[in-house]
C-alpha cells in the first residue's frame, strides 16, 4: 500500500492496532532496488499477519514522517505495532535480516498448524485436527501448547495409548500447568471407562471362542470405542494372516485404519496388509 497524506494515520497507526505494519522508506533508484524487491516479495497485500506501507521520501508526507522518526537515509524500515515503532532495519540489513524480523511479528509454522488444528476440530473434523496437531508437535516438540493440544485430541479420539505417551513423565513446566492437570484427570477417567465390564466380557468370549468372526468383530469395535485401536488391529491381523479370505474381518480392519490419519500405526498396518495381499 502506498502512503499518502490522506491515509497516513489509518494505514500506520490504526492498522498497527490489529497487525504489525512495515513502513518502508525508499526512493526510486538503484540503492533501494534490492530492499524493495525483498519486501514486496515477502509481504503480499493479502498477508493476514503483517502489512507493508510504501513510503517514498521524495513525497512530502513520507519525508515528514521519516524526519520525525529520525531516518538517516534510505532504504529504511520501521515496524509499527499498537501505534508505536517496535523494530527498525536500514541499508543492507533490510535484505539480510528481513526474515528474522518477520518471524518476530508472524506466527510460526507450528502456531499456524495449531490454529488449523483447532479450526478443524471446531468444524467436527477430528481426524484432520489430529493430523495438523501431530505435524505441529513434530515441528516443535518443545512447544508445550502443541503437546497439550495433541494430547487432548488423542483423548477425544480415544487414542489413550498415544495420550499416555505425551502426558506420562511430565517436566516441571507441565506439572505446574492447570491445563496439564486437567488433561491427566480426563485421561484417568477415559482409562476407567476403557476397562468396562462389557469389554471384559467380550474379551472372555473371544478367549473362549477365538475363531468366532462375530465375537471378533464385536470385540474389535469395543476396543476401538475405548481407544485401543492398536490392540484391535493386532487381533484382526493375527486372524487375517491365517485367513485373508474373511472379507468381513478385512473390511473391519480397513475401516479402523481409515480412522487413523496421522497415526504411525496406520502406515505400519497398511504395509502389513498389502504384504499379505500382494
Amino acid at each position: 500500500m502506498k502512503l499518502t497524506e490522506q491515509n497516513a494515520k489509518s494505514v500506520i497507526i490504526d492498522a498497527s492496532q490489529e497487525k504489525a505494519v512495515f513502513v518502508y522508506f525508499y526512493m526510486e533508484g538503484a540503492e533501494c532496488e534490492a530492499a524493495t524487491k525483498a519486501l514486496t516479495s515477502a509481504i503480499s497485500d493479502d498477508n493476514q499477519y503483517v502489512s507493508l506501507v510504501m513510503a517514498n521520501v521524495q513525497e512530502p508526507v513520507a519525508n515528514a514522517i521519516a524526519m520525525q522518526l529520525g531516518v538517516r537515509g534510505v532504504p529504511a524500515v520501521f515496524v509499527f505495532q499498537k501505534g508505536r515503532p517496535a523494530a527498525a532495519l536500514e541499508g543492507d540489513d533490510i535484505v539480510s535480516r528481513l526474515q528474522e524480523t518477520l518471524n518476530k511479528f508472524m506466527p510460526s509454522q507450528t502456531e499456524l498448524l495449531l490454529r488449523d488444528a483447532l479450526a478443524e476440530e471446531a468444524q467436527g473434523n477430528l481426524s484432520e485436527a489430529l493430523t495438523k496437531a501431530a505435524s505441529a508437535y513434530k515441528l516443535d516438540s518443545s512447544n508445550l501448547q502443541a503437546k497439550l493440544i495433541l494430547a487432548r485430541l488423542y483423548i477425544k479420539d480415544k487414542n489413550l495409548v498415544k495420550a499416555h505417551e505425551l502426558l506420562d513423565n511430565p517436566g516441571r513446566e507441565e506439572q505446574n500447568s492447570q491445563e496439564y492437570k486437567d488433561l491427566v484427570s480426563s485421561l484417568s477417567l477415559a482409562d476407567q471407562a476403557a476397562e468396562s465390564p462389557a469389554l471384559k466380557e467380550l474379551q472372555k468370549k473371544h478367549a473362549d471362542n477365538p475363531d468366532d468372526p462375530e465375537i471378533t468383530k464385536s470385540l474389535a469395535a469395543a476396543l476401538v470405542d475405548c481407544g485401543k485401536k492398536g490392540e484391535a488391529l493386532e487381533m484382526l491381523f493375527s486372524i487375517l494372516k491365517s485367513d485373508l479370505s474373511n472379507s468381513d474381518l478385512k473390511k473391519t480392519f480397513i475401516d479402523i485404519l481409515n480412522t487413523m490419519a496421522g497415526d504411525p500405526l496406520q502406515g505400519e498396518y497398511r504395509r502389513k496388509l498389502y504384504t499379505l495381499m500382494y
